[in-house]
């Protein structure tokens, strides 16, 4: 392996991902509930998961006293979950008016992916020639926790250190402006990408291809991290494509005019 240029501890610090994997938690909180998530994140995630189960379908209303008393917390956290499925394109809320799940409108979401690949691609193949000896060591970090999360069968953490190994590739590329870029389009896209996970067999190639992303990085080969991180990340949206087409109900707004 080619030897890395030093990184400044201001470059190797890690940042919190915007979005966190969708949880499997419903219903009321407890004070057993686990504290690597806030209320604000429990609520979302739920929401999200009912969203893409077909138990909330398009233009269901959102009313946001009512899921408060269901979490029995106050409307804050309410608001703060429902302006960030705002921004992550799943919910909407015309002005003076209740909000209300959005249409998935599957030409825009399948454009979004295939924009998404190519960026991730192409910061992987950036990063292959200017990573740091300091950042590999950050992905191995990463890396090993999210091979321990699969052995225990921890959807949420193993979610949560993917989207870090994705956000230290970014940074790796050390091109701000393609990060930046390529974050603010993965915020939106998180639950898409999360929902994705729980396909059977997906934890374990998810992790397979991540393995060997890290090799490739370490080998300094450019040309085929970028052509297994489009693959990579392409191959989310078919498998979200896959649910939605065999789904027991339609999820989909689709204008034919």
């Amino acid at each position: 392996m080619k030897s890395k240029k030093a990184v400044s501890a201001a470059s190797a610090a890690e940042e919190r991902p915007a979005a966190l994997p969708a949880s499997p938690a419903r219903g009321r909180l407890k004070s057993g509930d686990t504290p690597k998530l806030t209320q604000c994140e429990i609520v979302r995630s739920a929401i999200e998961r009912d969203i893409f189960t077909g138990r909330l379908p398009p233009d269901s209303p959102l009313d946001e006293d009512l899921i408060a008393k269901r979490f029995s917390v106050s409307r804050t956290p309410v608001r703060e979950a429902l302006l960030q499925l705002i921004e992550a394109g799943l919910v909407e809320k015309p002005s003076r008016q209740r909000a209300v799940v959005a249409p998935l409108d599957l030409r825009r979401l399948i454009q979004s992916f295939e924009t998404l690949s190519e960026l991730e691609a192409t910061c992987a193949r950036i990063a292959a020639r200017r990573i740091t000896e300091a950042e590999l060591r950050n992905l191995t970090e990463i890396q090993r926790l999210s091979e321990a999360a699969l052995a225990k069968n921890d959807q949420d953490e193993f979610g949560r250190q993917g989207a870090r190994f994705h956000l230290a590739l970014w940074r790796a590329a050390h091109n701000d402006v393609l990060f930046d870029i390529t974050r603010n389009l993965a915020v939106r896209m998180n639950p898409y990408r999360m929902f994705q996970l729980r396909a059977q067999g997906r934890p374990e190639a998810n992790n397979d291809d991540h393995r060997h992303i890290l090799e490739l990085l370490s080998a300094s080969k450019a040309d085929e991290v970028y052509t297994l991180m489009r693959g990579h990340v392409t191959v989310q949206g078919d498998v979200l494509a896959e649910y939605i087409s065999s789904g027991p109900r339609p999820v989909l707004y689709i204008d034919y005019a």
